[in-house]
């Protein structure tokens, strides 16, 4: 699949301010491809959840993680940006994404939207803050996954 790149901050938002718009903007085109894709998907509007969104899949309802990245890799990790973390003397109080979080992260291109569809469990086996996209091709674009995380909810 072949997308053109999108234009980012034509308009000069400081560093900031864009970085949470894009974030947002990231989490919403996420949603619409997973719904383009035919999944029935709902973004969570709860800015502090551990998961951004919801996927059915046969009845089952997957909490989704989304990250956006314009990197060569995708954090795996949250909380350290909510709350007080702004102030950057306050000790940081990040954590990576468990079963507990969320059932699927999704990483996304922000400049492309390619999507990355990741099971929780396969973070086990990465490193702790961030996965090269390099050593995830295996999960571009591949929405079966999606159909295995399911699976493992009716077992």
């Amino acid at each position: 699949m072949t997308i053109e790149k999108f234009p980012q901050n034509i308009t000069k938002l400081g560093d900031g301010i864009f970085r949470t718009v894009n974030g947002n903007a990231d989490e919403m085109i996420a949603v619409g491809r997973i719904m383009k894709a035919g999944f029935n998907c709902s973004r969570v509007d709860l800015s502090n959840s551990r998961y951004d969104a919801v996927i059915e899949i046969d009845g089952i309802l997957l909490r989704a993680q989304i990250k956006g990245t314009n990197q060569n890799n995708i954090s795996l990790t949250g909380g350290g940006r909510s709350g007080k973390q702004i102030d950057k003397s306050v000790a940081q109080k990040t954590y990576k994404y468990t079963k507990n979080d969320c059932d699927v992260l999704i990483g996304i291109i922000s400049s492309t939207a390619e999507l990355y569809i990741i099971p929780i469990q396969a973070l086990d086996s990465m490193p702790a803050t961030a996965v090269s996209l390099d050593k995830i091709k295996q999960y571009r674009e591949n929405w079966e996954v999606l159909y295995d995380v399911a699976k493992d909810y009716k077992k």
